[in-house]
């Protein structure tokens, strides 16, 4: 049940610390890329081209 509970625990904050780092990106048009990881997944915020903002989740192996 802890092992769940702190599982949980984890991913909620994973999903926050990307937000957080969008909302970061927005106000501060000089960053170009943020790198979040959880378990085997991670996700990237890169600015394209147009500086628009693009998530990318992919599997770690």
């Amino acid at each position: 049940m802890k092992k769940r509970i702190k599982k949980k625990k984890a991913y909620k904050k994973y999903i926050q610390d990307i937000f957080t780092g969008y909302e970061e990106m927005l106000e501060n048009p000089e960053l170009s890329e943020k790198k979040f990881a959880y378990l085997k997944e991670e996700t990237i915020l890169k600015r394209d081209g147009n500086d628009q903002i693009r998530f990318r989740t992919i599997d770690v192996d």
